[in-house]
Parts: C-alpha cells; structure tokens; sequence
C-alpha cells in the first residue's frame, strides 16, 4: 500500500453488528486513523455527521433498520447540512441482486462484502484516494458515474468532486480551501440538477398526457404524481431571488394545479391538458436557458418515444416468456 498518512482521518462507522464495528475500528486504528466514531444505527447518523466532518462514512446496509441507504442518497442531494461529498463505503454480508440496486441508486462510493480484512480495508481506501469515479447528475440520481459506456443522447457532464480523505491523506487539506471547493462544486451540481429536474418534468409530463386525457390510465397518473415530485425538488433548488425561480412559478402553478387534481379525482379525465403540456416544456426550456422551444421539445418527445419502445420490448418479452411458461406447463413443444 502507497505511504499514505491517515491519521488526520475521520471516520463514522454505522452497524448494527457491534463485532463488525470492533473489527473494522481495529483495522482503521492500525492503519493509522485517530478519529473514528461507531454507531449501532442511524438515530443519531446525522448529529455525528455536524460534529465529526467525517471523511469516510461506513455504513451497513443489512440492518432491519433501511435507514442507512436513505441516508446516503439524502446525503448526496445535499439534504442535510453534511458534506454531501464525504466519500461512502456500503457493508454487507451478501450482495443480492434487490441490495445492488439499491446500491446503485444510492450514490454511495464502494461496496464490501463481510467479512472484510484488512487488505479489503485498505484497496477501498486507496480506490478512493487514486481512483475515485467523477459524479454525474439525473433526475433522480447524484454520485459517482457507473456507466461503463456513455449513454445516447443527450450528453450528461461529469463533475470532480471534492474528496477531503485525498486531500488529508496526501497531506493537502486545507480547511478554507476544501471549505470553498465544496461549496462551488455543491452549486454547479445543483444547477445541474435544476436542468435535469426540468427535463424529468416535461419528460413525465408529455408521456403521461394521453393516459390522462382518457381518464383511466394509473401509469399516466403515476408519471403525472413523479412529474410533481421532480417539481418541487427543482423548485426547492432555484433562488428565491433569481429570474429563473420568477419565472417557474406561473409555470409550477399549472403543473401544481394538474397534480392536485389528479390526486382528488383520478379517474377523471384532466382540464387543460394543453395549458399543461405548455407548462411543462416552459419548464424545461426555462430551466436550460435555451430560447428555442421547438428544439426542447423534440428532444423530450424522443426520449419519450424511446421510452414506450423500451416498455413495448419489455412488455413482449414477458408475454413471449408466459407463452413459453403456458405451454411447458401444458407439456407442449414449440412449433418447428
């Protein structure tokens, strides 16, 4: 292992297995770390995170407790007055399929399988100092980049974000300077999220338009609830004292309006889909800062028609599978 110093580190361990704790403080002490800091849960995650600044969370993802991945995906939309780029190591005992996608979505840096030893310990930590991955930003989605190829379309920028447990372990942190970087790096990706918000918005929107015209369509009505969702994060995010957030208002309005609507008489057909649909690509467009309106909205309805591509394949494939299912159950043979 490189000569790293971590005995400037701080460290918050939180699970519920006090052996796991024990085990994992003994590994970091010997590794030279002097501030660590155990939990059994996370009741108290939050005050720990204000008084200790940690620089590496370990957080166990098999308590009964589901708390523990909340709070990273919390911590990464900056939902907390935390370091919302503390790096984040998930512990488990079995890495199941439903536990990596929740994984996935969570934002967290690294995942390591109990039980752990100390070389485990130490390559997370090094990945992190050497190799940790840039951030990206969706709609609903900060952390690092998982993609193993870039994604068609629209091209999402990636962001280096602060990592103060390089910073002490190379002997460069400086508290005003970490300070500012995370402040500036907090903006850009909260700016970055008003436009993915504002793009999810119409996105949901137009897809959700026909099924909610007819009256009778829970996917729309689902999409239309998500759509609001999306809304008030985006809202929550723009200044008060900004044009932009001005401006969203009449927009969000409308929006706010068809919600509430849907939410009281869901089987009904919805009043001003039009005024709705001009509503939600304002949004967008507002939100980008881009004037050509005929260009934002094609590129929500191609996505939108990617979208029911990709539901109609999956909705194929299942059919074709039960096909397959009915006649094995039957004890026929496919046709040729």
């Amino acid at each position: 292992m490189p000569d790293y110093d971590f005995r400037s580190l701080a460290v918050v361990i939180v699970d519920h297995e006090s052996n796991t704790r024990r085990l994992l403080r003994g590994i970091l002490a010997r590794m030279g770390v002097d501030k660590i800091l155990d939990l059994p849960d996370t009741s108290e995650l939050s005050a720990a995170m204000i008084a200790v600044q940690p620089d590496l969370l370990f957080i166990d993802a098999d308590a009964s407790d589901p708390g523990g991945l909340k709070f990273v995906q919390g911590l990464r939309h900056a939902q907390a007055p935390h370091n919302p780029f503390v790096g984040v190591i998930v512990t488990t005992w079995q890495p199941t399929q439903p536990l990596l996608l929740r994984f996935n979505s969570t934002g967290a840096d690294d995942m390591m399988v109990k039980p752990f030893s100390t070389k485990q310990v130490q390559d997370r930590l090094t990945n992190l100092i050497e190799a940790r991955k840039s951030f990206v930003v969706t709609a609903d989605y900060i952390g690092p980049d998982r993609r193993r190829q870039p994604r068609e379309g629209i091209q999402i920028p990636l962001f280096e974000v602060p990592n103060t447990l390089r910073m002490k372990a190379l002997g460069q942190f400086d508290r005003n300077r970490a300070a500012d970087a995370i402040a500036d790096s907090l903006d850009a990706i909260n700016q970055q999220k008003i436009v993915r918000s504002g793009f999810q918005v119409a996105f949901l929107i137009d897809f959700a338009l026909p099924g909610l015209m007819a009256g009778a369509d829970r996917m729309s009505g689902d999409h239309l609830l998500r759509a609001g969702l999306a809304l008030e994060d985006m809202m929550r995010r723009l200044k008060p004292e900004s044009d932009v957030r001005k401006q969203a208002e009449s927009y969000a309005a409308i929006i706010r309006k068809a919600v509430d609507q849907f939410k009281t008489t869901p089987d009904q057909p919805l009043h001003g889909p039009q005024a709705l649909r001009v509503a939600a690509m304002g949004v967008a467009a507002l939100t980008s800062r881009r004037a050509d309106l005929t260009a934002v909205e094609n590129e929500v309805r191609g996505a939108v028609n990617a979208y029911r591509t990709r539901l109609a394949q999956i909705a194929q494939a299942k059919a074709e599978q039960q096909q397959v299912s009915e006649r094995d159950m039957a004890g026929e043979k496919p046709a040729g």
